[in-house]
């Protein structure tokens, strides 16, 4: 089959992106960039630009972390790696976005005004929607309080630097993490 790689006839597409997207967002937008223009509405993102695959005592599954499978977990073996095992690149060789990726057009979340997702008043979709048509918003885009600023106690959670599962101890993953 001979078909264009572009087979929607796009020669630009609004990409709606925060300091919350990462990883396969981010691989859309980079990988989308040698063949049409992306414009980005948002924040700068995270900077994912790396692979990584949760490594278990589980021999018959190739040693790789299922959650179907924690009762196959050897429970005697208290271990567990997460190596990262690819950096993404598109079809130009472009990968250094570990700062993120920053927008074409800024515009940072509201907290007071998130909007519902897919309403054309979402502020987000209304900027990209002022943007495809020219035709100026009859809204202000100006934040009062941005989504930034609003964190999760999960955040602070002593749990979000351990790997822990029922059949195993908690591991220590700092150990696992790559020094600086």
């Amino acid at each position: 089959m001979n078909e264009m790689l572009n087979s929607l006839n796009l020669n630009q597409v609004y990409i709606l992106a925060t300091g919350g997207s990462a990883s396969a967002s981010e691989l859309v937008m980079v990988g989308l960039e040698p063949y049409l223009n992306v414009v980005h509405i948002g924040t700068t993102t995270v900077g994912k630009n790396q692979g990584s695959l949760l490594f278990v005592d589980d021999f018959e599954n190739g040693n790789v972390y299922n959650t179907d499978r924690e009762n196959e977990i050897n429970p005697n073996n208290q271990w567990g790696i997460q190596p990262i095992i690819s950096q993404l690149e598109n079809s130009v060789g472009f990968s250094d976005y570990t700062d993120g990726l920053v927008p074409d057009i800024e515009l940072e979340e509201d907290i007071t005004n998130l909007g519902v997702l897919g309403d054309p008043n979402e502020p987000l979709l209304a900027r990209a929607i002022q943007e495809i048509t020219g035709v100026s918003a009859k809204r202000s885009f100006e934040v009062q309080i941005p989504s930034n600023i609003v964190s999760s106690s999960k955040l602070f959670d002593e749990r979000n630097t351990a790997l822990i599962m029922d059949n195993l101890k908690e591991v220590d993953i700092k150990a696992f993490t790559p020094q600086e």
